[in-house]
């Protein structure tokens, strides 16, 4: 192996020979910044505070937002901080019946209904939300779909934290006999 410095490569396409780590890190220095390759000069810095990944922090009040979907119904409640009811809906109360109160479209309006309550509480003090989901029933992606759509579009930057709930049996008890249809 020679000891030679060989100059460092015109173009992305020319073949990067290995050249020892002194050398590098002397050129990295006049340069500042580490020459395309594998292996050379040291490892990436890696930020030291959470500002640089734009985690956001703040002293405002995180609300919550929890979507219990199932087979039979869509129910979503806006609590505050500490837990207490400022509102909630459901398909039910939003007079779709019996069957309807499980469609998409049911938990589509409970999401929209409870995004107009957001803003008037918003509208007071400012706050952020924790969006919590729970069970795997069409309000769910009801609920993400109207986060996302016109609807949302002064809620979606509010939320801060989104959280899966759904209770996942392992092992467990023994299940329910199936339906006959």
């Amino acid at each position: 192996m020679s000891t030679e410095v060989t100059p460092p490569p015109t173009t992305v396409g020319d073949f990067l020979e290995p050249r020892p780590y002194e050398t590098v890190k002397a050129e990295a220095d006049e340069v500042d910044e580490a020459p395309i390759g594998r292996g050379y000069g040291p490892p990436a810095k890696k930020p030291s505070d959470s500002s640089q990944f734009g985690v956001f922090k703040s002293n405002l009040p995180c609300y919550r937002l929890h979507c219990r979907s199932s087979r039979n119904n869509t129910t979503v409640t806006f609590t505050e901080p500490d837990g207490k009811c400022i509102s909630w809906f459901s398909g039910g109360s939003l007079k779709f019946k019996k069957a309807n109160r499980a469609s998409y479209e049911a938990g589509y309006q409970c999401a929209v209904q409870t995004f107009k309550k957001i803003e008037e509480v918003n509208a007071k003090e400012p706050l952020c939300i924790h969006l919590f989901l729970s069970g795997f029933g069409q309000g769910r992606d009801a609920m993400k779909t109207a986060l996302l759509s016109v609807e949302g579009e002064n809620i979606k930057y509010l939320v801060k934290q989104i959280q899966d709930r759904t209770p996942i049996k392992i092992g467990g008890t023994r299940s329910k006999k199936a339906r006959r249809l």
